[in-house]
This record gives C-alpha cells, sequence and structure tokens, in this order.
C-alpha cells in the first residue's frame, strides 16, 4: 500500500474518532454503562495512546502524546482507578487527537517499509504497525459510539 492510503486511512478512521469526540458530553464521556469496564473517555483515550504506542514504538521514537495519558488509557487501566487524577477534557482529547494524527504522519513519512524497532504479534514493519493501530483505533471508536448510544 503506499503512503497516501496508508495517511487516508489514518485520517479516515481519526476523524471518526473526533467526531465521535466532539458529539459527546463531558457526562456521555464519563458514564459507564452497564456491562462495560470503561467508559467512552478512556476507548477514545485508549485509542490515542495505542495508537501512539504502536507507531512511536515502531519506529524507537519518544511518544507524541502527553505525560500521563499512558497512566490513564494503557490496556488494563479503567477509570475507576483514576481516584483525584487529573482526566483530559473533552477539548483537550480533540486537541490531542488531531495534533497525535499529523505528528505520526510526520514521523513515519517515508518509512513504511523500515524493520519494527520491537517484536509484536506479526508485525514485521512500520507499515504493519499502522495498519494494527488504525483496526485497533476503530474498534474502540466503534466501542465508544456503542456506550454513547447506551442508557
Amino acid at each position: 500500500m503506499n503512503e497516501q492510503t496508508i495517511f487516508a486511512d489514518m485520517d479516515f478512521w481519526r476523524n471518526g474518532l473526533i467526531q465521535l469526540t466532539e458529539s459527546m458530553t463531558e457526562e456521555e464521556l464519563d458514564r459507564i454503562p452497564q456491562g462495560f469496564n470503561n467508559n467512552p473517555r478512556w476507548n477514545i483515550g485508549h485509542a490515542l495512546v495505542t495508537t501512539d504506542s504502536l507507531v512511536t514504538g515502531a519506529l524507537g521514537e519518544s511518544s507524541q502524546v502527553p505525560d500521563g495519558y499512558a497512566e490513564l488509557f494503557a490496556r488494563g487501566t479503567s477509570p475507576s482507578e483514576w481516584g483525584e487524577k487529573v482526566v483530559p477534557t473533552k477539548d483537550a482529547l480533540i486537541e490531542q487527537l488531531k495534533a497525535n494524527n499529523q505528528k505520526l504522519q510526520q514521523l513515519v513519512s517515508g518509512k513504511l517499509d523500515q524493520s519494527m524497532a520491537f517484536d509484536m504479534f506479526h508485525l514485521e514493519t512500520v507499515e504493519d504497525a499502522i495498519k494494527f493501530a488504525t483496526s485497533h483505533e476503530s474498534m474502540h471508536t466503534g466501542i465508544a459510539k456503542a456506550q454513547k448510544q447506551m442508557k
């Protein structure tokens, strides 16, 4: 796949996540529907953190998200553990979602064929990491969208 197509896929799914986030109130972002361990804010933050981690990690680069985000949104975390921690507002998440996508595309430009800097599943190249991250992000967008619809 060429770089333009990869970036178009990244933009498509990230823009969907941004639009979903924009459509929700702070209260909707924080509500944990029955049967779920997390809320839409966590799914949105998790998608951001995981995409960033996979892509920057594939390149051996530093994270492009603010300090503290991984502590809130990494795999295995939950809003029930946040306690008094400062959680990003809706506007802060939207800002990070927009900025991160641009930063990641700048980082990977011309490097899609580069070998991964770490071993993960079947992934071999930076392009593989982006494809995996994009599918993961779309899954969490769908979960957050379903959570929004549940009362």
